[in-house]
């Protein structure tokens, strides 16, 4: 599994993505992409900023864990879903803001379920799982203290919807820790922009 990574992460260094930088506050970014355009997974085919019409960016009302690749959406959804519904977004408020214990969030407690019952390949393993929460707890601990670095290829990526509304595409670990963390500045990329507006509107 990290050897995986180590090769996703090389390719994107060799061939980096195009997408238009800008720099936002977390704290803006209030909805996740359901289901994700993917575009940002791609990787030899360099995907770029691109405008797109269409009602994909209206507001979906429904319970999200994770990301549509575990929880498939229907072919009629398509929009975005605010983080009042996104379960690993309130579990990270519930660890790093409140003090609970990660095993007491429903975002660990659902993963744990998912290892007993269609496991998810990134972490179908408790030792997975045991790694990903070490990885989150350094990432806030570096956000709080002012230590993260921009890094253009684990760069967070974004959707612009209509009247400004930001979704995250990619990235949703940096992305909704830095919020929760408080930043108020951070760099991200723009995969989509609605067809309406402009980027050089924010």
């Amino acid at each position: 599994m990290a050897q995986d990574n180590k090769k996703q992460r090389l390719l994107r260094t060799l061939v980096p993505r195009r997408y238009r930088r800008v720099s936002i506050d977390p704290g803006n970014v209030g909805y996740i992409q359901y289901p994700e355009f993917r575009d940002s997974q791609r990787i030899l085919a360099r995907p770029k900023t691109r405008a797109l019409a269409g009602d994909w960016d209206q507001t979906i009302d429904r319970k999200v864990f994770w990301c549509s690749v575990y929880e498939p959406a229907s072919d009629d959804v398509c929009g975005m879903v605010p983080l009042d519904n996104y379960v690993f977004y309130q579990s990270l408020q519930a660890h790093f803001v409140d003090g609970a214990s990660w095993q007491t969030t429903s975002w660990y407690q659902w993963m744990v379920e998912r290892q007993r019952n269609n496991p998810i390949r990134r972490y179908s393993t408790g030792e997975e799982v045991a790694e990903r929460l070490d990885f989150l707890d350094k990432l806030h601990a570096a956000f709080s203290s002012g230590l993260y670095q921009d890094d253009p290829v684990d760069r967070p990526v974004i959707n612009i919807g209509r009247d400004g509304r930001m979704a995250v595409e990619d990235g949703r670990h940096r992305l909704c820790v830095a919020r929760v963390a408080g930043l108020k500045e951070f760099f991200v990329d723009v995969n989509v922009v609605h067809a309406d507006i402009s980027i050089d509107d924010m």
